[in-house]
């Protein structure tokens, strides 16, 4: 036939059957979820297509060609479904409407091309996509002999195209856009996805084209390919569209719909994608930039009972050669895993090689995340940061940096507490390479402390000589002091984007010059953590100074150990300027904005200063808050813009003052107006974290902490205010850290309300934490 007929009712039954397989996935995975999926969706299409095109037969000069995916035999729930009417007919119009509206009308997602086999193969010379489309498609209905011609078209072209610099090419695009495997990876276009799969297949075919042997996919290849399928398959099922990305959110829903848990699910990825990264580097090893692998020949120690030829072992310095190398050198460790070289050297390795990071704030699997810091590690060591390249020279031995960049999460493969485990693998691994003794204990207490810094500065308060005298005893050395913090940057560096920026950089370098002043180390800067009453009364005039007195003696202690005399002036003269209900001012510093706000206390004034701050883009990153004797609140926020990070713009302060004060006349629901700025950004929000809490006691401040961790969102510190206000619970520190979708908030409140029994304290515990939204 050369034209098309009219759509019958079972052409419909058989779409309608295709669609309704595709919904009963949503809630069912066939077989193990990967290639079973892909072919029961891919043939049900088919049975589905080939009825449309019933009356397309030899000697019709027409034909449906399925490209893409679906050509490939893997449609995943909801792919694109690409097709191709082939035809050798004047008008192929009506006969491409008889296949193609039907699909448009059921909601596929359909890229279609209607080209004579001439068209399809200049198409095929001209583009890339369209020849590795070609490459791999099959004839659904038609005409076969129209097929086959194309088929010989292909081939022709095929000979002439360069294919392999082309994938070569892809590969390294996608290295450059993803160093390091990442653990939201996209499954089909990311670095170790489907993508490089299909260059391996489009290579095959182009062998067997043009008549050249070609070795088919291996084990490892195809195991592989399984997992990608399959948790391709089960984001589809899951998002009920057309999502490709192994996001945090969808973890769990992925998990259940394998029947399997996430960590499993997790492991079973990051092994498919180290393999499909590996098979690439074996199959186009230009695309592993750099130098050659440094050479283990050299690396032959003779040891073991009488002399015996032992096993290879690099020198300290040999090994950290081949860690500084890059790609070069994670193939060289590649290789010695697989000879079993590595077994001697690490045997730890393997726990770690594939094991997944589930937080949402690490961006890598654990391996990935090893290799990063190292490379991060150099990069403080060498880098154009004066500061931190002046920290490591003191040092004195790069090879003790990267020793314990590398080694830092080495416990994680593992249970327990992975710091502590960690140190005892890296005290091991020192006295295998017989490192010297002080390098062991340097690399062992690195490991073992490496979270200190950024537990304290994010959680303590660094305006707190006890706390930074405790820090000091822990680390015992200035050289380990030095250590631990260039640990600690790039570490956080290395575990994504939420965990590193100007806040927390200015945080942890405070700690680290406070503690290193207590081991002599004068030389550097440290920040004036407070001021005293003598300085600041000696600032003022004899005119303020009765008033400055009652300022400061109506304070609590800790706001001068806080609070620079500077900022204590500042504190009164936005009180003395107070004309209504509140007075707010902001500073603009290196790392953030200071904001204080000051106000006649009254029930609910920090909740409606957190909405108004909340509705207006002003996220928190630390708070002071103060109530002086005569019931006059002073509270100091270090704050940022709630989506850039970067300064909050003077018009959305404008709109916060006004805010405040509408809101304490009784003209504003601040809380409304939160909810329509979370309403607003509700596609960013994280979901899927179940709140924390614990109470605990701060022996070095004699505070009660309260830490929660839960899902970052809008409005969240307003809420959290709000229920310690209701349990009586007067907060004096916050410290909000948020990292990647989900925030450990810290709350530092007088110890007498942390109650002394441990069961109350559960109680207390269980009581916040029903009270957090989920």
């Amino acid at each position: 036939m050369s034209g098309a007929r009219t759509r019958s009712d079972g052409d419909a039954g058989l779409l309608g059957r295709f669609l309704e397989l595709r919904g009963s996935l949503r809630a069912e995975r066939i077989g193990r979820g990967g290639s079973e999926v892909c072919a029961a969706l891919t043939a049900a299409l088919d049975e589905a297509i080939g009825a449309l095109a019933a009356d397309f037969g030899p000697g019709s000069k027409l034909a449906v060609v399925a490209m893409g995916g679906y050509g490939r035999g893997e449609l995943s729930p909801f792919s694109d479904v690409d097709l191709m009417l082939l035809h050798d007919v004047g008008d192929p119009s009506e006969a491409a409407a008889t296949v193609f509206r039907p699909l448009w009308d059921a909601g596929l997602r359909l890229g279609h091309a209607v080209r004579n086999p001439r068209e399809a193969a200049k198409a095929a010379r001209e583009r890339f996509d369209t020849f590795t489309t070609l490459l791999t498609s099959r004839l659904v209905a038609g005409d076969p002999e129209l097929y086959e011609g194309l088929a010989t078209d292909v081939a022709w072209v095929t000979k002439a195209r360069l294919l392999r610099r082309y994938l070569v090419g892809e590969e390294i695009e996608r290295r450059g856009a993803s160093p390091y495997l990442l653990m939201a990876t996209d499954v089909k276009e990311g670095r170790g996805g489907l993508r490089t799969l299909h260059g391996f297949e489009w290579e095959r075919r182009r062998e067997a084209l043009i008549g050249r042997y070609s070795a088919e996919s291996g084990p490892e290849e195809e195991a592989a390919r399984e997992t990608l399928l399959g948790v391709r398959n089960a984001l589809h099922a899951v998002a009920g569209r057309r999502y490709d990305v192994y996001s945090y959110d969808l973890r769990q829903s992925v998990a259940r719909w394998l029947g399997t848990d996430e960590y499993e699910v997790g492991e079973a990825l990051v092994e498919a994608m180290q393999t499909v990264d590996r098979l690439a580097a074996d199959r186009w090893s230009r695309i592993v930039a750099g130098s050659d692998p440094p050479d283990r020949r050299t690396w032959w120690r003779r040891g073991g009972d009488g002399g015996t030829v032992g096993e290879y072992l690099p020198s300290v310095h040999e090994l950290v050669a081949i860690l500084r190398a890059g790609e070069p050198g994670r193939r060289t460790i590649q290789q010695m895993r697989e000879s079993g070289h590595l077994d001697d050297l690490l045997p730890e390795w393997e726990a770690v090689r594939t094991a997944p990071q589930l937080a949402p704030f690490h961006e890598h699997p654990v391996e990935a995340h090893l290799w990063r810091t190292v490379d991060e590690m150099q990069g403080l060591v060498d880098g154009a940061d004066g500061h931190y390249s002046a920290v490591a020279a003191e040092i004195d031995s790069p090879d003790l940096l990267t020793v314990a960049a590398f080694l830092h999460d080495i416990g994680k493969g593992g249970g327990g507490a992975h710091a502590e485990r960690g140190a005892g693998i890296a005290r091991s691994f020192c006295e295998r390479l017989m490192c010297p003794a002080d390098f062991s204990m340097a690399v062992e207490a690195a490991v073992r402390h490496h979270l200190l810094l950024s537990r304290t500065a994010t959680r303590r308060d660094l305006d707190d000589p006890a706390v930074i005298a405790e820090v000091a005893e822990t680390v015992g050395d200035l050289r380990l002091l030095q250590v631990l913090y260039l640990l600690t940057v790039a570490d956080s560096r290395a575990t994504g984007a939420t965990m590193w920026n100007n806040w927390k950089a200015t945080l942890v370098r405070t700690l680290f010059i406070r503690c290193a002043a207590l081991f002599g180390a004068d030389q550097l800067d440290s920040p004036a953590p407070g001021t005293t009453r003598a300085q600041v009364l000696g600032a003022v005039g004899s005119g303020r100074r009765h008033a400055v007195e009652a300022h400061v003696d109506g304070m609590p202690e800790e706001y001068l150990r806080s609070t620079p005399t500077d900022a204590v002036l500042w504190h009164l003269s936005l009180i003395d300027q107070m004309r209504a209900q509140s007075n707010l001012d902001i500073r603009v510093g290196e790392a953030a904005q200071t904001a204080a706000v000051v106000g006649r206390s009254r029930r609910h004034f920090r909740r409606i200063v957190a909405e108004s701050f909340a509705a207006n883009g002003i996220d928190v990153l630390e708070a002071r808050l103060t109530t002086r004797v005569d019931g006059i609140i002073v509270d100091s926020f270090q704050v940022r813009d709630d989506r850039t990070g970067g300064t909050v713009s003077p018009e959305r302060w404008d709109r916060a003052r006004a805010d405040i004060e509408a809101a304490f006349a009784g003209g504003l629901d601040t809380e409304s107006k939160v909810a329509a700025r979370a309403e607003a950004y509700s596609t960013v929000a994280a979901t899927g974290v179940e709140p924390q809490v614990t109470v605990s006691i701060d022996d070095a401040s004699n505070d009660g902490v309260i830490t929660i961790r839960c899902a970052d969102r809008i409005g969240r510190l307003a809420e959290v205010l709000s229920i310690l206000r209701e349990l009586d619970l007067e907060i004096r520190l916050a410290k909000l850290d948020s990292r990647g979708g989900e925030v450990i908030d810290v709350f530092h409140v007088p110890i007498a309300s942390v109650p002394a029994e441990s069961s109350e304290v559960r109680r207390l515990e269980q009581r916040i934490q029903r009270l957090i939204k989920p």
